[in-house]
């Protein structure tokens, strides 16, 4: 695999939000800060907690994606972090008070991204080669699970989305992932759950600020929210958000095709640490 330089993203003012967890259901306010190299987790007021956003530091993969150290953990990073991956921005601070889950909004990274646009950045020339080109193809199987990256020039994802119970829901998606198309066509895209889901979920301990003014409901009878659809395939456009956030846990730009098919989460984090181990 073959490795370039590549340019380097900071934000120089901070990015501040606030919301409801939706599995918490608790507030957190959260603060972008301007940092010198990485991204990394905090807590306002706690100097001693600093977690690396790193394929090493998650923690559970469930319904979300959490990083932590086993003590102090972060919950629901997925969609902050496909934003600043999709914006370039390697370097910040990310600081709650609250609670520990980032919020999910409207249940996509539109505000984010908007947030994200309007942002003050600062560039320069990285001096090491972090961006991998691939080379030769890399496969992961998992059951009916299936990841995959190959060659390209461009950085693409394809994700197709498939369930036994709702195959009017089986999407196909195909996207180069540039910052403009994530603002337009990846980010705007809302989490979705279906309707036998919640009691599960409920009984789990989650879900406490699910509503259906931040996440997409589906039953037997089609979509239970008053809202339409962003876009007609706006469940497979939403894996993709979260992919690219599961992505970007590996700290490297990568030049390449990604294939996704009927993955998730706890499919993503796999496939990229045994990625990892080859990049």
């Amino acid at each position: 695999m073959d490795r370039i330089k590549r340019i380097r993203r900071k934000l120089t003012k901070p990015i501040i939000f606030s919301g409801i967890g939706v599995h918490t259901g608790e507030r957190t306010n959260v603060r972008f800060l301007p940092a010198s190299d990485g991204i990394y987790f905090t807590r306002n007021g706690r100097n001693d907690i600093k977690i690396e956003a790193s394929i090493q530091n998650v923690v559970d993969s469930f319904h979300g994606t959490t990083i932590g150290n086993g003590t102090i953990n972060f919950s629901m990073v997925e969609h902050i972090l496909a934003s600043l991956f999709a914006f370039g921005i390697d370097s910040v601070i990310i600081e709650t008070e609250g609670g520990y889950e980032i919020p999910i909004l409207d249940g996509s990274a539109a505000e984010i991204a908007e947030k994200l646009n309007n942002a003050v950045v600062e560039s320069h020339m990285d001096n090491d080669n972090d961006t991998v080109v691939i080379e030769d193809p890399f496969i992961y199987n998992n059951e009916d699970k299936f990841c995959a990256v190959y060659p390209s020039t461009k950085f693409i994802v394809s994700y197709l989305i498939s369930y036994k119970n709702y195959p009017e829901l089986t999407q196909m998606k195909t996207i180069e992932i540039t910052k403009d198309k994530f603002v337009t066509e990846i980010a705007p895209a809302r989490t979705y759950a279906f309707l036998e889901w919640v009691e599960p979920l409920k009984k789990h301990g989650l879900i406490k600020g699910g509503t259906l003014e931040n996440s997409l409901v589906y039953s037997k009878d089609g979509l239970l929210n008053k809202t339409p659809l962003r876009f007609p395939d706006e469940f497979v456009r939403h894996k993709i958000l979260d992919f690219i956030g599961d992505l970007s846990l590996l700290k490297k730009r990568i030049i390449g095709h990604f294939v996704v098919l009927c993955g998730g989460h706890t499919t993503h984090i796999a496939f990229l640490k045994a990625l990892k181990k080859v990049l």
